[in-house]
């Protein structure tokens, strides 16, 4: 399920990302990103996940603390914001990274197991229909952050 509403926003967060890119200060700050070597640019793959982990502790610490609204829209904004920033690091560093051989092995796993999902989910008329619903959803998203 995650993987879905990671689909619907990922193109909505990519543009807002985007737009952010032109702003001066983070057009250097991604110039450079781009010139990363090989594995400075594995471990920036790797940060949004890594930066995001103390605020997702902190949401399971406050539902458990019996703050269950709160934790969860701390959960939701640390979840969108590692996306935003994953998308936009993907997008700098494909190219780079597709020169390492262990991220082009999960590069085309991963692609080919959403493949392989989705070939089996477009059989299913509710997934169909989902997808319809889905597509209206990141048309909204994408015209909101554009």
């Amino acid at each position: 399920m995650l993987l879905l509403v990671e689909e619907v926003i990922w193109a909505g967060l990519k543009a807002l990302m985007a737009r952010l890119g032109r702003l001066p200060a983070v057009a250097r700050l991604e110039a450079h990103i781009q010139t990363l070597p090989p594995w400075g640019a594995a471990l920036l793959f790797l940060a949004p996940g890594a930066a995001m982990l103390p605020f997702k502790l902190m949401a399971l610490w406050a539902m458990a603390q019996g703050h269950f609204l709160w934790g969860l829209l701390v959960l939701l904004a640390a979840k969108l914001t590692a996306t935003a920033l994953f998308a936009r690091i993907y997008t700098l560093c494909k190219p780079t990274l597709m020169t390492v051989p262990w991220f082009v092995r999960l590069h085309d796993w991963i692609n080919g197991l959403k493949a392989w999902a989705h070939a089996r989910l477009n059989g299913w008329r509710l997934w169909r229909f989902s997808r319809r619903i889905i597509g209206r959803m990141r048309a909204w998203v994408t015209s909101v952050l554009a």
